[in-house]
């Protein structure tokens, strides 16, 4: 899904840039829950994980929607740009997806540090 925005042609470079974000926020979210389950206050490792899967879900929609309204398929025909009302929601629902992935690595590179356990980025 990630690698189908960045390929798009009509994706745009600030839906591209809120990918690449999501892209390093996403993988270091899911390596710090790997390191951190069992270990992490239940509640705290479930809500950033409830957070995880509703921020891709989100991603996940707004791109499968775009996607199916913008052709991409420029060397056979079609070359359809976004409508104006599309491109901005989409954009929207991006960066929703991107801030709740930053609002929940934050949290979890917290809870985390605190038993000792660092991200490897810090």
């Amino acid at each position: 899904m990630f690698i189908d925005v960045l390929a798009h042609r009509h994706a745009g470079a600030q839906r591209q840039a809120l990918t690449g974000e999501s892209i390093a926020a996403y993988t270091e979210l899911n390596h710090l829950l790997g390191r951190t389950k069992g270990t992490l206050a239940r509640t705290v490792w479930l809500d950033c994980a409830d957070e995880l899967d509703r921020c891709v879900n989100l991603y996940r929609s707004a791109w499968t929607r775009f996607a199916s309204m913008v052709g991409n398929d420029y060397p056979n025909g079609a070359d359809t740009a976004p409508s104006p009302e599309l491109g901005p929601e989409t954009t929207w629902a991006f960066q929703e997806a991107a801030d709740g992935l930053r609002a929940a690595l934050a949290v979890l590179r917290r809870e985390a540090r605190l038993l000792g356990c660092e991200s490897w980025v810090r």
